[in-house]
């Protein structure tokens, strides 16, 4: 279940939020502590979804200044009001927290802690004293500082499962995402959503929608496959968004998470019995090869893999970058004799390089400041490197720009000049936000076939798609979403 908080500032404001969040949402949490002046009867009486009353000190995260007395005597009236549940912290004196939990009441209690620095040790312990208490809901929250924090939660929704527990448990902060999308698919009563980007009411929320439409969290999934993308920083990321509309395309449980992990040996020894595979992005692209039981000849070649695969009992690395790009170039040319200008000599440039000499191209790379890049990365394909200056000077027949210049929100930059474009040649950008870059125009322009670097990023999507899944990826409906995320439609 998704619950969306309801944060004030005033009555009024709540109340146009209460009406926004009833279509998203399974429960309301009324957060009192946010909220001035206010009529606690209208508030309930605004929705015929149940809500969960809270009233918060800043000590647990809230802004509640008033005297701890008049703070429990709040929870109270609302249990007289009917609020189908009442939030009240574990810390509570127990003076104050007794009557909450007495036998015959119809409000159900939450008994609630949270630690907003850190993810302690104890945690069994706690769990084990909350459930000693007669609380109808326990619900757990700490701060990841680390992403296997989160796994510390996962063990006491197990726990819960098999005590026949209600329990919330979720880790705050950037590091604790994946708990807030994981837990109620993992047994957890429920997760937080915000009802919109700062309408948070606790660090790492997610917005309510994202929840309910991309991770699809409120669906009922008797089996699913977790998959998700591992590096740092993965904010910027837009596989959540393609994988997700994959897996729903081709009817499948499976969900795909972000993975903000600081040392990929560490993530991947905690997490590996809960994943069934990665994609791979800086800076662990190749820092994990070692970690693998297997390397594809490709991607071995390169030297970094993006994709991982659960095969049988082993771990096994792929290099999708590389036939992605492949696979859309073949569709406009035969790359066997072509002459191939690389712009650009990092990681893309390598990945996209080796493939297209495997396909009989001669490859030229330019490089900017960095020449001894540049010669290293020609002298491993085989081929020449110029700096960017003359790079105009080459007779290519393809040209792939492998560099950064042109990402938005440098939109009006580019890499290359457009008096030395040709008509006929095939151009390439591996940039694809925005999806038609000055590059890729000015190519049109000129009489070239221009390529968008949509196609690298999808067709790299693709072939991670079909390698975890053994299964023709639905591409259309994988593009479509792409494009109308880089648009902010």
């Amino acid at each position: 279940m998704i619950c969306i908080p309801i944060v004030g500032p005033t009555q009024e404001k709540s109340i146009q939020d209460i009406a926004a969040a009833e279509p998203l949402a399974d429960l309301l949490e009324l957060r009192l502590d946010l909220m001035g002046e206010h009529d606690l009867n209208t508030l309930l009486e605004a929705s015929t979804k149940p809500f969960i009353v809270t009233n918060r000190t800043k000590l647990e995260g809230g802004q509640f200044r008033g005297s701890e007395n008049k703070r429990v005597d709040i929870l109270r009236k609302a249990m007289d009001a009917g609020a189908e549940y009442v939030d009240i912290e574990a810390s509570t004196s127990k003076e104050l927290l007794k009557p909450f939990l007495e036998s015959g009441r119809k409000c159900k209690i939450i008994l609630s802690y949270h630690n907003f620095t850190d993810t302690p040790e104890e945690l069994a312990h706690l769990y084990e004293l909350m459930c000693e208490m007669p609380a109808d809901v326990i619900k757990i929250v700490t701060y990841a500082r680390d992403i296997t924090d989160n796994l510390a939660l996962f063990n006491l929704l197990s726990r819960a499962k098999r005590d026949g527990k209600k329990l919330i448990a979720l880790c705050m902060g950037e590091r604790g995402e994946i708990s807030r999308i994981l837990s109620p698919l993992l047994g957890g009563f429920l997760t937080f959503g915000s009802l919109e980007t700062g309408k948070e009411s606790a660090p790492g929320q997610i917005t309510a929608v994202t929840l309910k439409d991309i991770y699809r969290v409120d669906e009922r999934r008797e089996a699913f496959k977790i998959y998700g993308v591992i590096g740092n920083p993965v904010s910027k990321s837009m596989g959540y968004f393609i994988h997700n509309r994959a897996f729903k395309e081709a009817g499948l449980s499976d969900i795909y998470v972000p993975f903000l992990a600081d040392n990929v040996e560490r993530f991947f020894k905690a997490f590996s019995p809960y994943f069934e595979g990665l994609s791979v992005t800086m800076p662990f692209k190749e820092d994990i090869m070692p970690i693998l039981d297997k390397t594809d000849g490709t991607a071995k070649k390169i030297g970094a893999v993006n994709t991982v695969v659960r095969d049988g009992e082993d771990w096994k690395g792929y290099n999708t970058d590389c036939t992605g790009s492949v696979k859309v170039l073949e569709q406009y040319t035969e790359l066997s004799g072509k002459n191939v200008l690389i712009i650009g000599a990092g990681g893309t440039a390598k990945a996209i390089g080796h493939g297209v000499r495997e396909k009989g191209a001669k490859v030229t790379v330019t490089y900017y400041r960095n020449k001894e890049r540049g010669l290293q990365l020609a002298e491993e394909l085989g081929g020449e490197a110029v700096s960017i200056q003359d790079a105009g000077e080459i007779l290519a027949d393809v040209i792939i720009n492998c560099s950064p210049v042109g990402m938005n929100p440098n939109v009006e930059e580019t890499p290359f000049p457009s008096r030395h474009f040709r008509e006929g040649m095939v151009v390439f950008d591996s940039v694809y936000n925005p999806p038609e870059t000055r590059f890729i125009r000015e190519a049109e322009s000129a009489g070239c076939i221009a390529i968008s670097g949509i196609e690298l990023f999808l067709n790299q999507a693709v072939g991670q798609f079909e390698l975890w899944t053994n299964r023709e990826a639905p591409a259309d409906a994988m593009r479509d979403v792409l494009v109308k995320k880089i648009k902010g439609k």
